[in-house]
């Protein structure tokens, strides 16, 4: 029982001190909510016009993990097709690319989340994606031919489809 009582001096403190701060701080929230909201729907709506704008685009995204990137860059960009852009992240950041906010915003909602390296295709203003972490694993744990995995990764982009 005293240990409550020493407990209510607490309570009222706060009572007194987070009310007002609340009504304070509530319109500051209020604000910036509805900001961020008009932002993101502003982001949303140069996405969607960024898409509509490069349809038919092909990236092939592969990142500095376990130095497979030496590997990717030796073996596999220098044979893929003309049409298919190469993307490298480093750790989260986009190394080589002029709209890396859209292409982020790509990686950030793949839906195949298996791992890099990632195919991505524009098709009727949607972004499509395939991760081809298992494929390309297999081919280089196994030492199998690079060219067949080029050519596995030219024909995959042909076969994304979407799920709609």
């Amino acid at each position: 029982m005293e240990e409550r009582l020493k407990e209510i001096p607490v309570i009222i403190f706060l009572i007194i001190v987070g009310i007002p701060l609340s009504i304070l701080f509530f319109p500051i929230i209020l604000v910036f909510s509805i900001f961020e909201f008009f932002q993101k729907k502003r982001f949303k709506n140069r996405y969607r016009n960024y898409l509509v704008s490069i349809e038919g685009k092909k990236f092939f995204c592969y990142n500095n993990r376990k130095n497979n990137h030496h590997y990717i860059e030796k073996n596999i960009i220098p044979n893929l097709r003309d049409d298919i852009e190469s993307v490298f992240v480093e750790g989260k950041r986009i190394i080589n690319d002029d709209n890396r906010e859209y292409i982020s915003h790509m990686l950030l909602n793949v839906s195949d989340r298996k791992g890099f390296p990632y195919l991505i295709k524009i098709n009727n203003g949607e972004a499509l994606d395939k991760s081809m972490n298992t494929e390309f694993h297999d081919f280089k744990s196994q030492n199998k031919n690079p060219e067949d995995l080029v050519i596995l990764i030219n024909n995959s982009f042909d076969n994304l489809k979407s799920t709609i």
